[in-house]
C-alpha cells in the first residue's frame, strides 16, 4: 500500500513563487509587440512628428487625442495606434 506524501510548507511556497515568476516573465513578453511599418508610411509618421514637439506626459496625451480628431491613425495587427504614439 502506498503512502500519499504531502507538500512540505516550504515545497508550497517554492512551487507558487516559481509559476508566479514564470507567469510574469511571460505576460511581460508578450506586452512588447514590434510591429513593422512600410518605408513610405514611416517617413509620412516621422515628418508629420518632426513638426511638433512633445515634451511632457499631458502634451503627449494632447497629441494622441488630436491624432485621433484629425485621422492620423494606422492599424498595426489589432491595435489602432496614432502617430504621435510611433517613435
Amino acid at each position: 500500500m502506498k503512502i500519499k506524501q504531502k507538500l512540505s510548507r516550504r515545497e508550497f511556497i517554492f512551487y507558487l513563487l516559481t509559476v508566479s515568476l514564470f507567469t510574469l516573465i511571460v505576460s511581460k513578453n508578450e506586452d512588447k509587440e514590434e510591429f513593422y511599418i512600410d518605408e513610405y508610411t514611416n517617413k509620412k509618421i516621422k515628418k508629420y512628428n518632426s513638426m511638433r514637439t512633445i515634451s511632457s506626459k499631458k502634451e503627449l496625451e494632447l497629441a494622441i487625442e488630436s491624432d485621433h480628431k484629425n485621422n492620423k491613425t494606422i492599424w498595426v495587427g489589432k491595435k489602432l495606434y496614432t502617430f504621435a504614439e510611433i517613435p
